[in-house]
């Protein structure tokens, strides 16, 4: 028993705690119903998520929302279950005032949409095309989100923090502002920004933004459970649409990007191919004799060598020439070939 204990206990710390509630309530307005809503969510991972919408609001009847719908939606969104257990079975969410005897304190459902702290508050995206044209420091946001995500205003919606609403929806009429990410776009889910005005030719006040933005994705989805080291073909994935922070679009697959590779490791149905988690299609093995052709303006010199890594169809991979202690690198292009092009050299790692 004392064996059990300790490995919960260290399981536990290793990765932060979505619970369903078993039941919450709503008010009658509200017309969604996000995680954060059913859900106690334990940890800087979790709480993450508490924006994501898990269901629409349609009617008054209550809603029965399964641990299994919650997965899903998670999944769906991408996200990483290493960092994020999930516990609970079925909530209950009811209109306010249908709500039936008040069951034991620990158990009480949470009020959605109102009578909550502004702690717990969370923000629900906004269409990015609804400020675009806007003359105000929100549109100027979104224009550079926008612009610097290489989307469009109708694939992005925006979550902003309503403490900032009033600020934000002042006109530019009287002063510009300087916009400066202070993260990678790319690779963040919320994004800080540095404002800074500029009035009469002159700097003015600073201020930190914190936006989160999400972009429209295609992305490639397992159609069936695919075995691992096998070529996916095409009729095994199909192409969903999903709404992804920005880091969980760069990770992310289109269709085109996996037909014909291979998964490192068996994947179910349903899941969203990230970047690591297949493969090309292996054609060189570290030992393999490979013909290597190196061009040089119009022609082409063949030498073999060594491979020192493995790799497939474009990747790059190492090699050794005889007996020097030198090595250097090439594009596989086929079964034991590679190519060195000299007009564009390719560096090791």
């Amino acid at each position: 028993m004392i064996g059990a204990g300790l490995f919960v206990m260290a399981t536990t710390a290793m990765a932060d705690s979505i619970t369903l509630r078993s039941s919450a309530q709503r008010s009658l307005d509200a017309n969604l119903i996000t995680l954060a809503d059913i859900a106690i969510l334990e940890g800087s991972e979790a709480q993450g998520w508490g924006s994501l919408g898990i269901t629409e609001v349609d009617g008054q009847d209550p809603i029965r929302i399964t641990v299994a719908d919650v997965r899903r939606r998670l999944e769906d969104s991408g996200v990483h279950w290493g960092r994020v257990d999930l516990h609970g079975q079925v909530v209950v969410v009811r209109p306010e005032g249908k709500a039936s005897a008040k069951p034991p304190t620990a158990m009480r459902a949470m009020s959605i949409g109102r009578g909550r702290s502004a702690a717990d508050r969370v923000e629900q995206p906004r269409p990015a095309s609804e400020s675009t044209d806007s003359n105000s420091l929100r549109g100027a946001v979104i224009r550079y989100l926008v612009t610097s995500l290489d989307t469009t205003p109708e694939n992005m919606k925006v979550i902003f923090d309503s403490g900032d609403d009033r600020w934000l929806d002042a006109t530019l009429k009287d002063a510009r502002y300087e916009i400066k990410a202070m993260n990678d776009l790319a690779m963040s889910d919320r994004i800080d920004l540095e404002l800074r005005r500029w009035s009469d030719g002159r700097p003015g006040e600073r201020r930190l933004l914190k936006v989160k933005p999400l972009i429209r994705c295609t992305v490639a989805q397992a159609a069936v459970n695919l075995p691992r080291h096998s070529a996916i073909q095409a009729n095994q994935i199909t192409p969903v649409e999903a709404w992804l922070t920005p880091s969980q679009r760069t990770i992310r697959l289109h269709p085109v990007d996996v037909v014909g590779r291979v998964p490192v490791a068996p994947l179910r149905r349903g899941t969203m191919f990230r970047s690591r988690d297949i493969r090309s299609v292996q054609l060189v093995d570290r030992g393999d004799q490979v013909i290597v052709r190196c061009l040089v303006g119009g022609a082409a010199i063949s030498l073999r060598a060594k491979a020192e890594s493995s790799g497939g169809l474009g990747e790059s991979i190492e090699l050794r020439k005889g007996r020097e202690r030198e090595t250097f690198t090439a594009i596989v292009t086929g079964p034991g070939e590679a190519l060195i092009d000299v007009a564009d050299p390719v560096r090791g790692t």
